[in-house]
């Protein structure tokens, strides 16, 4: 082999490599474009963790976990738009079952498991007895005095 034979492949690799970033990076940027939006996630009721980490309809979550822990069937989506990701997480209940599934902003599916339950505990929901990789599953970390605050509104 000789040099300029080996200068020419890493240069086409390079090339390669170069215009492989730049297209999907466009792509990137048109599905940010039609990515779920915070106005979107608002108007849909859903759970929902702004840029600054504040939870907004934390209600719903809680009723959710209320509704697991008396068997009843339940749903509630929490949508995260933190640290400039989107994910939308859908959950639901069966009436033994929490079924679980991440979506992007986009609407693609990420992950999915199937978990035992879910719990609030010293101002983290999450959930519990997942199959797959995690055993439990972070859905939202908030302070106890929120949690407080919301479980004495929806008592009024």
């Amino acid at each position: 082999m000789n040099v300029m034979g080996d200068g020419k492949i890493v240069g086409k690799m390079a090339f390669m490599f170069l215009t492989g970033s730049i297209l999907f990076a466009g792509c990137s940027n048109s599905e940010q474009a039609d990515a779920y939006t915070v106005k979107e996630a608002t108007d849909n009721g859903d759970t929902l963790v702004d840029e600054e980490g504040e939870v907004t309809n934390l209600d719903k979550l809680l009723r959710f976990v209320d509704g697991v822990q008396e068997k009843k069937e339940s749903e509630v989506t929490v949508s995260n738009f933190f640290n400039n990701q989107i994910s939308v997480n859908e959950i639901t209940y069966d009436g033994s079952k929490v079924n679980y599934v991440v979506k992007t902003g986009t609407g693609e599916e990420k992950s999915q498991a199937v978990c035992d339950g879910i719990e609030e505990k010293s101002g983290f929901i999450s959930l519990q007895g997942c199959d797959g990789e995690e055993d439990a599953i972070g859905i939202v970390q908030v302070s106890e005095y929120k949690i407080n605050k919301a479980r004495a509104s929806m008592k009024e």
